[in-house]
């Protein structure tokens, strides 16, 4: 990617997977985009992640450097390629999400967002405080401090290793953005503990999740990310 829109450095992934009913993942993506399926199935995941060094086109915005995210995402196939579809990305600044939703499309709101991270000579921890303390709602894992590459065609190599992400325009018409970075090393997940309400984060139609185990945890040490500007295809 010769001059990318926005880099940055994403660390301490940490990325849960839902499987997810085909029909109402069909509403969310336009024709011509195409569901993933992994093992016949459609998925969506959580992913909760901390981006330090944020450049805008290799400038540092004052104010802008960092934040915590959480996203929330369906798996799709464009032209052959695998990418993602953004049903509801999450950040903790109006400022950030005012220009991702008005300059680039994307389906960005706020909530109070906040991490922690402890490292001990035997494990990592990452722990995500989501919504107002009242609610208690969380993402936290705890894993390994070595690292492992996951094997190809494993379930963590699907969910966690996506070249585009995809948005849709007026007219029908598909913006596709490109995401490079080296592949990913994992930590083993020793322990998963979260509380969310996915239907007052996300609408009644995730409600269902609520109730449902992840079939995938991934905790990701993260890596330097470069993010194209979104090109409308015709």
């Amino acid at each position: 990617m010769q001059h990318p829109l926005l880099t940055a450095v994403w660390s301490d992934v940490v990325l849960l997977s839902f499987e997810a009913p085909e029909p109402l993942l069909r509403r969310l993506v336009p024709a011509g985009v195409a569901l993933d399926h992994w093992q016949g199935r459609t998925h969506v995941s959580l992913v909760a992640l901390r981006m330090r060094d944020l450049r805008v086109r290799g400038w540092r915005v004052p104010g802008l450097t960092g934040h915590v995210q959480l996203n929330f995402r369906t798996y799709i196939r464009y032209r052959g390629e695998p990418g993602v579809w953004f049903v509801r990305e999450l950040v903790p600044s109006r400022l950030v999400a005012v220009l991702a939703r008005l300059r680039y499309g994307e389906p960005c709101a706020t909530i109070a967002l906040g991490a922690e991270v402890v490292v001990s000579d035997a494990a990592v921890q990452a722990s995500y405080r989501v919504g107002r303390a009242a609610t208690g709602w969380h993402v936290s894992v705890t894993g390994s401090r070595a690292l492992h590459e996951p094997p190809p065609h494993s379930p963590e190599r699907y969910f966690a290793e996506r070249g585009l992400a995809c948005r849709a325009r007026r007219g029908g018409r598909v913006a596709v953005l490109r995401v490079e970075h080296p592949p990913w090393t994992l930590r083993a997940v020793r322990a998963l503990s979260y509380e969310l309400d996915f239907a007052a984060l996300y609408g009644a139609e995730w409600q269902f999740l609520n109730d449902q185990s992840p079939v995938s945890a991934v905790f990701a040490a993260g890596s330097a990310v470069a993010v194209s500007a979104p090109a409308v295809e015709p």
